[in-house]
């Protein structure tokens, strides 16, 4: 193979980028397909802008805000800007790829990450990942061009990407202590750990999080208590926990492809098996992406784990795989490439697959993902038409039993947008977000409930009004295998104007 230089491989990374960005916009506006209930929920925070949230930093629910007041907090305003943020995540791999090995090395690292199924669900779901994605890999580059040049310009930048990255998911207060360890792991570098700007950069992004904070503290630390939900695992079973890693390790093959995988574990293993030869930049991204991943797995066996949880310390596991594989001229190499293409085409039939199965008049709800975000347009418009036909729909609060997913969905896609409130029937303990937002208050005396899968309104609920009137059973989508279910109640006569 005949050398190119940098610069080539430069440009040819710059056009693979600017490729990609502009068929992921072209892409969100030509099918902007509906919303996971999860982003139609975020999208409600961003109706709230707030210093905290139920489950999650603040983060998500600023950039649907920002959105909203762009006028793009729409299906394909929201679809571009995650291929927006996902194109500065990708921007920044193949930095720190070029300079810890070469711009060529930089390049097969983009042709990597964009073909596996998880950088491209990444770039089409605005969830928490998206710019958590973007601040780690900015604070991966920032902290290792302070280890080469302790400046206060990239003490400046780690401080901003590990501020931001923290105010977007909790996995980003692991970066630090990550870093540490990597430090200490790399003679070359060790000698930073005396050094007062690296201690600077990396407490003072604890700042950015006084404010969320100060909202847990007012909100009874709901926040930690919901992440500390997620690591308390039940009585031991065996066969529950090899169901549990199986289909972690299952979904972590799919996600980075098969043969992307495989080759990812080779070369950790590889690289382990000369741990005294490897360089500091080799140490660097082994120490950020191995052992961590191997502690998910680890936990797979006790805990149900998010098959997205993991997912940051791909990125520097792909660089390092990339980086190592194009510095050999054999095998190595010749698997990256296989894999490249093996993921090319699962990564085009996924594409493919979002705008020709739901065209065909293919039963989606059969197809898991699909299952998903199948149906939520037409439900919102289908209570809408309800809602239109009741005596005073304007002066009708909307008023959901069952999953959060249900009543942000109904708010995002009814015509008008309104404010829509979820009922739970243990106002003791707060399920979500909408529990600690207020309920219905003012004029508004009659509402039309919407009482997912079940076939009567909780009678807590229907004690609050005089008279309730059964209606109509939604099936969304209609006609098919699994479809969502809704059965609507007109109820008037509303006891109380406040629902806590």
């Amino acid at each position: 193979m005949n050398d190119t230089t940098d610069q080539q491989w430069g440009r040819r990374a710059l056009l693979l980028l600017g490729g990609i960005l502009l068929f992921r916009l072209i892409y969100a506006w030509l099918y902007p397909f509906s919303l996971s209930g999860d982003e139609a929920y975020y999208w409600d925070w961003g109706r709230h802008p707030a210093w905290g949230y139920y489950s999650k930093p603040p983060m998500i629910g600023w950039i649907m805000a920002l959105l909203r007041l762009l006028h793009a907090d729409h299906g394909a305003g929201i679809r571009m800007a995650s291929a927006l943020i996902g194109t500065g995540t990708l921007g920044l791999i193949y930095a720190l790829t070029a300079r810890l090995f070469s711009p060529r090395a930089g390049f097969w690292t983009l042709c990597v990450m964009l073909t596996t199924l998880a950088n491209a669900a990444l770039n089409i779901c605005m969830t928490t990942d998206a710019p958590l994605s973007l601040f780690w890999c900015g604070a991966l580059y920032s902290f290792w061009r302070l280890t080469e040049t302790p400046a206060p310009k990239w003490s400046v930048w780690l401080i901003l990407s590990i501020g931001f990255g923290a105010l977007s998911k909790q996995m980003m207060l692991v970066f630090f202590p990550m870093g540490l360890i990597c430090l200490a792991l790399m003679p070359e570098k060790r000698q930073l750990l005396r050094r007062p700007i690296l201690w600077v950069s990396g407490l003072a992004p604890l700042l950015f999080l006084i404010p969320p904070f100060l909202w847990n503290a007012r909100h009874d630390w709901i926040t930690f208590q919901h992440t500390a939900h997620h690591i308390e695992s039940e009585p031991f079973s065996i066969l529950k926990s090899l169901s549990q890693f199986g289909e972690f390790l299952a979904t972590q093959l799919g996600l980075a492809t098969p043969l992307t995988f495989g080759l990812l574990v080779v070369v950790f293993v590889l690289l382990f098996k000369r741990w005294s030869r490897l360089r500091s930049a080799e140490r660097y991204l082994l120490l950020f992406s191995a052992p961590p991943l191997l502690l998910f797995l680890l936990f797979s066996f006790r805990l149900e784990v998010n098959p997205n949880w993991p997912l940051v310390y791909y990125l520097p596991g792909t660089i390092l795989m990339a980086g190592v594989c194009c510095e050999q001229t054999g095998r190595l190499f010749s698997w990256l490439k296989r894999g490249i293409v093996v993921g090319a085409v699962l990564t085009a039939l996924f594409y493919s697959a979002l705008v020709i199965l739901p065209a065909t008049g293919m039963d989606v709800t059969r197809v898991g993902p699909f299952r998903k975000i199948s149906g939520w347009a037409e439900y919102g418009e289908a209570v809408a038409r309800v809602q239109r036909q009741l005596p005073d729909p304007e002066n009708t609060m909307l008023i959901v039993t069952g999953h959060r997913t249900s009543t942000a969905a109904l708010a995002f896609y009814h015509p008008d947008r309104p404010t829509v409130y979820r009922w739970d029937s243990n106002p003791d303990y707060i399920n979500n977000q909408y529990d600690l937002w207020p309920g219905p208050s003012g004029k508004k005396t009659s509402a039309l409930l919407i009482a997912y899968r079940n076939d009567k309104v909780p009678a807590d609920l229907a004690a609050r009004f005089e008279n309730i009137t059964a209606l109509e059973t939604l099936e969304i989508p209609p006609n098919t295998h699994k479809p969502k279910r809704y059965n609507l109640y007109y109820a008037t006569g509303w006891k109380n104007n406040d629902i806590k």
